[in-house]
């Protein structure tokens, strides 16, 4: 699936089209549906890890303290979701994969990518945890394969600002349908123009396109390991 992006006067549109009236910019009623707006690309956003926009592959990131790979590092995205950590790049070698446990500051590796032991030890000041016994100051780099953080903010930048494509027409029907079921409030469901099983389709159509790259199945889906199996999801 191309990058391909779409304009914010599209957005607008295809919303008023779908709404079946204009309004002004400057009003109330269009601040209130760049919200939807908003709230409609982050939802999509959150429906899969594996938007082409925002999956990264093996992107080599610092180690610090040890066993930490933070969610910022300077000059990279910020990573919102981790799918894998390497030893090696896995675009030029495959195996050596870290195990690890993530919270609001980054990932903490938990294991050795050559050994299979998933032990912490505890540093000499009891203040933190390592992969393994280790005084070294020195910093280490992985691979990560990840999920960039997105908070949209559509609306701020005119007519011209770049929407994505991938996105743009599921953002104008969810935006229309929310808002017919605002100003509609007392009509019974046979008088909303859209259904909400039409908005779901549109994001389904996005979703199957992505579904048929079988990604999934791949080295670099999301790993989730217990102390009884491995599944890959």
């Amino acid at each position: 699936m191309s990058l391909k992006n779409d304009t914010f006067a599209d957005l607008k549109n295809l919303t008023f089209a779908l709404i079946g009236r204009e309004y002004a910019d400057t009003t109330a009623s269009f601040g209130r549906l760049k919200a939807l707006w908003n709230y409609a690309a982050k939802k999509a956003y959150r429906q899969t890890d594996y938007w082409e926009r925002f999956f990264v592959i093996g992107e080599e990131r610092t180690v610090t303290n040890n066993n930490k790979v933070a969610r910022d590092e300077a000059n990279k995205d910020s990573i919102d979701t981790y799918l894998r950590i390497y030893k090696h790049d896995p675009e030029k070698r495959r195996g050596g994969e870290y195990r690890f446990v993530v919270n609001a500051s980054g990932a903490t590796l938990t294991s050795n990518a050559s050994n299979a032991s998933t032990n912490l030890y505890e540093g000499p000041n009891g203040d933190a945890f390592y992969i393994q016994p280790d005084s070294s100051e020195e910093e280490t780099t992985v691979f990560v394969t990840y999920k960039k953080a997105f908070e949209p903010n559509y609306g701020e930048a005119g007519d011209t600002e770049e929407i994505p494509a991938e996105l743009m027409p599921y953002m104008a029907h969810l935006a229309a349908y929310t808002w017919q079921r605002s100003v509609k409030q007392n009509s019974d469901e046979a008088n909303f123009g859209l259904s909400l099983a039409l908005v779901n389709s549109i994001l389904e159509d996005e979703l199957a396109k992505l579904q048929s790259q079988g990604l999934s199945n791949s080295y670099i889906s999301k790993n989730v390991r217990t102390n009884y199996n491995q599944l890959t999801i």
